[in-house]
């Protein structure tokens, strides 16, 4: 899986840049010249959603997700295992569903044609991208639930930062 975590983030590093960029040549071009860049906000506002959903898988994968533990040290590893396999799985289950929903509203955003300002960029197709990083964030989950499973027991105290 490590090739998949270097894609997201390079994906995710790639769309920052784009941002930054786009944030700075719309800043230089509003002070400087008077003449901000058209449709900086709505490419901001696009490219943030898609790094958002991407960081998902990325987050799950590195097992850099927020995590409260209250009670790990007093769990015997044996049940540490499956609470980290439950966790990732009831996850998965999570993200399935936001992934059916953002899809189900993509398809209704492309039935209404409902596109952004200035841009016009269809909005049910950013939809459906977020709905496939979705998709594939449900499949990291799972993964990271099978590795958890199969890990030995005198591993399981490493849990952060162990998928990439």
């Amino acid at each position: 899986m490590k090739p998949l975590g270097r894609a997201f983030a390079a994906l995710s590093g790639v769309a920052i840049l784009f941002m930054m960029a786009v944030t700075s040549v719309d800043v230089i071009g509003r002070f400087f010249f008077n003449a901000p860049l058209t449709g900086a906000f709505e490419l901001t506002e696009l490219t943030m959603a898609l790094v958002i959903f991407a960081g998902l898988s990325l987050a799950a994968l590195a097992r850099e997700h927020i995590t409260v533990n209250l009670f790990e040290s007093r769990i015997p590893e044996r049940a540490r295992r499956w609470q980290l396999v439950a966790g990732s799985v009831v996850c998965a289950a999570v993200v399935a569903v936001m992934a059916w929903r953002i899809l189900e509203r993509g398809n209704a955003l492309l039935a209404s044609r409902e596109t952004t300002l200035v841009l016009g960029v269809m909005r049910g197709h950013v939809a459906w991208a977020m709905a496939a990083l979705c998709a594939v964030a449900t499949l990291v989950f799972l993964y990271c639930a099978w590795r958890d499973a199969r890990r030995p027991l005198g591993e399981l105290g490493d849990t952060q930062g162990s998928g990439l």
